[in-house]
């Protein structure tokens, strides 16, 4: 019994159409994407990593009352409160703590404003510092932003398959829209 070396055939060529091809050809942009959002999430690093401005003495100039809720058998209120360097919300709890024409300190980061605390020395429970309703991207959101940076990671990576290179460039996408959603609006 003799040994025969038994060789794989040679690969096919790739068809035009195939999604193969179509994959081969699209994964170096979805490369660059991957390096976009590993950008984006080195910006939001940095803005949680320097150190926040504070803003003191600020006027509050505008307490307007908003609905939060989406559900009418659960009405939930909240404050946008407005002042000269600062937009942040405090939900209906500590309204009390921000008053119209009160005096606030306020904390933002210094590359994408976000605030990250309030304090006013005039409420009723003192000047200690606060968290505002939004600014949680820092805070309970934070896994928006870790897992966009793991899923660029994957995709930045040297030695993919341009597979892999497609699929994390699509859910890096996702999970950016998700994580400006969460700065802007929440």
């Amino acid at each position: 019994m003799t040994s025969s070396s038994v060789s794989a055939p040679p690969a096919a060529p790739l068809r035009p159409g195939s999604t193969q091809a179509t994959l081969q050809r699209y994964a170096p942009a979805a490369r660059y994407a991957n390096f976009a959002l590993l950008a984006f999430c080195l910006l939001l690093a940095l803005d949680w990593a320097l150190p926040v401005r504070r803003y003191e003495n600020e006027a509050v100039l505008s307490r307007l009352v908003v609905l939060t809720s989406s559900s009418a058998s659960d009405p939930r209120m909240a404050y946008d409160i407005v002042t000269p360097h600062a937009r942040f919300r405090i939900p209906s709890e500590q309204g009390a703590r921000v008053r119209d024409e009160d005096r606030v300190t306020v904390w933002i980061t210094p590359l994408l404003g976000v605030v990250r605390q309030v304090s006013s020395p005039a409420s009723p429970e003192g000047a200690t510092p606060f968290r505002p309703a939004n600014g949680t991207i820092y805070g309970p959101f934070a896994l928006a932003p870790l897992l966009l940076l793991a899923v660029a990671l994957v995709g930045a990576w040297p030695g993919r398959s341009p597979e892999t290179r497609m699929n994390t460039a699509v859910a890096g996408v996702l999970l950016a829209l998700v994580t400006l959603g969460i700065l802007i609006w929440v």
